[in-house]
């Protein structure tokens, strides 16, 4: 009996792998600078509860913002409409998991609203921003003519 042949990736998978990897690097690196700069600033304005609440942002931010270049590695080997389909539904997700903890967490006491609010906000503009960077930084044609 001789071995199978190994199967081989299709063309985009490399390049999608490479891209997840930079994008998601450059992410998580602006990401915490970010969420270490509100953390204190809200630490500073807010007191406790404003630390409290910026934490929560920067964790909550970072994670969702996390989880499309994880689904975009794991999807990878499907078809590139299958990785568009995968990024789609991790954003459809990341806007429900939004909207199910914005309403229960709705008028909470348990942290400073304002300071989650900004820091998720400065979390996730790092987060794109950082994506944006890892992926002008690869240098892989977007369209394959």
């Amino acid at each position: 009996m001789t071995d199978p042949e190994p199967v081989k990736d299709a063309p985009h998978v490399a390049s999608v792998l490479k891209l997840a990897a930079a994008m998601q690097r450059n992410a998580v690196i602006l990401s915490v600078i970010a969420g270490v700069v509100a953390i204190v600033v809200a630490a500073l304005l807010r007191g406790a509860p404003g630390a409290t609440g910026a934490v929560v942002g920067a964790l909550i931010g970072g994670a969702l913002g996390w989880l499309g270049t994880f689904v975009m590695a794991k999807t990878a080997r499907a078809t590139p409409a299958g990785v568009m389909i995968g990024a789609m539904t991790a954003f459809t997700g990341k806007i429900a998991f939004l909207l199910v903890f914005l309403l229960l967490f709705r008028g909470t006491t348990l942290f400073d609203n304002q300071a989650f609010a900004f820091t998720m906000l400065a979390v996730t503009a790092a987060w794109i921003i950082g994506e944006v960077v890892g992926f002008v930084r690869t240098r892989i044609p977007a369209v394959d003519i």
